[in-house]
C-alpha cells in the first residue's frame, strides 16, 4: 500500500511538472495598431525584433512570447509623436521564455532600438535608424537615410543602403554589400568585408584584430582610410580607374600594388616602411595601414 502511495505521489509530481512546463512554453500573441508616429522606440531584453515597411499609414505591432504572464509585461505607449515598445520583467526572478517582435511601419518612420540579447533587422526604410545590440546580430537591407548600428557581440550586415552609415562592433564581423554611402566602419575583433560599394563622401574602415577588404563599384572620388593592427588590407578597384594620392604604411615585403610606387620612407633599422604613388591627381587621398599584415591594391 505504501509503495502504491509513493508511486501515486510521484506520478502527480511528474504530471504537475509537465503541465507547468507546457504552460510556461505556451505561445501568446499580441496584435496592436497605432496611428503613424515620427519615431518608434523599441527596448527589448532577450527578444528578436524585425522592423519592416508596411503598405498602410498605420504602425502595426505583432508580438509572440512564451514568458509567463505573471512575470512578463509588454509595454505599448504613445508619448507625443513617439511610440514606445518595451518589456518589463519581475526583478530578481529567473524566467524562461522568449519573445519575437515584428513592427510594421511607414517607410519614413525613425527607429530607435536596443536589445540586450536578441537579433535586430530592418528592411525598406527611408529614415533615421539607431540600433544597439549587446549580444546578437544586426541586419539592414534596402535602406535609405542615416544609420547608426552598434553590436557588442555580433555581426552587422548592411545590404542595398544609400545615405550615411556608421557601424561599430566589438566582437563580430561587419559586412556591407551593394551600397552607395558615406561609410564609417569600426571593428575591434572581427573582419570588415565591403563589396560593390560606391563611396559618396570621406569614408573610414578600421579593424583592430581582423582583415579589411573593400571592393569598389566605381572609381572612388573621396578620401578613404583603411587600417588594421593585426590583419590584411585589400583594396580592389574591380577594373575601375585608379585615381588619387596613395599612402601605404606597413612592413617591408608585405606591400603589393597594381600601380608602381613613386616614393618611399624607410630605415634600415626598422621593419616598417611607407610607400607612395600619385595617379591622375592628388585627390582623393587614400591610406592603407597595417602593423602585422599585408597591404594589397588590386586594379
Amino acid at each position: 500500500m505504501k509503495k502504491l502511495q509513493k508511486v501515486t505521489v510521484l506520478l502527480v509530481m511528474i504530471i504537475s511538472l509537465v503541465f507547468l512546463n507546457l504552460n510556461a512554453g505556451e505561445e501568446k500573441v499580441v496584435d496592436k495598431s497605432f496611428k503613424p508616429c515620427d519615431t518608434v522606440s523599441i527596448k527589448v531584453v532577450s527578444g528578436d525584433c524585425v522592423v519592416k515597411k508596411g503598405k498602410s499609414s498605420e504602425i502595426k505591432v505583432h508580438l509572440v512570447y512564451t514568458y509567463p504572464d505573471d512575470k512578463y509585461k509588454p509595454i505599448f505607449k504613445v508619448e507625443g509623436n513617439k511610440l514606445i515598445l518595451r518589456e518589463e520583467f519581475v526583478k530578481h526572478t529567473s524566467i524562461e521564455g522568449k519573445s519575437n517582435w515584428t513592427v510594421t511601419v511607414p517607410e519614413k518612420t525613425n527607429i530607435e532600438a536596443k536589445t540586450a540579447s536578441g537579433d535586430f533587422s530592418a528592411n525598406d526604410l527611408k529614415s533615421e535608424v539607431s540600433v544597439k545590440v549587446a549580444s546578437g546580430d544586426i541586419e539592414i537591407a534596402e535602406f535609405s537615410g542615416k544609420l547608426t548600428a552598434a553590436a557588442a557581440s555580433g555581426d552587422i550586415t548592411v545590404k542595398g543602403a544609400a545615405g550615411k552609415i556608421k557601424l561599430n562592433t566589438a566582437s563580430g564581423d561587419i559586412i556591407v554589400k551593394n551600397c552607395r554611402v558615406v561609410l564609417e566602419a569600426k571593428c575591434a575583433s572581427g573582419d570588415i568585408n565591403i563589396s560593390g560599394i560606391v563611396l559618396k563622401g570621406e569614408s573610414v574602415a578600421r579593424a583592430v584584430s581582423g582583415d579589411v577588404e573593400l571592393q569598389l563599384a566605381q572609381t572612388n572620388e573621396y578620401d578613404l582610410d583603411l587600417s588594421t593592427v593585426s590583419g590584411n588590407i585589400v583594396l580592389d578597384y574591380n577594373g575601375n580607374s585608379i585615381k588619387g594620392h596613395f599612402k601605404f604604411s606597413g612592413q617591408k615585403g608585405n606591400m603589393k600594388s597594381g600601380v608602381p610606387f613613386d616614393d618611399k620612407e624607410e630605415s634600415g633599422y626598422s621593419p616598417f616602411t611607407k610607400r607612395y604613388f600619385t595617379k591622375g591627381g592628388n585627390s582623393p587621398e587614400v591610406s592603407l595601414k597595417t602593423v602585422s599584415g599585408k597591404l594589397i591594391l588590386k586594379k
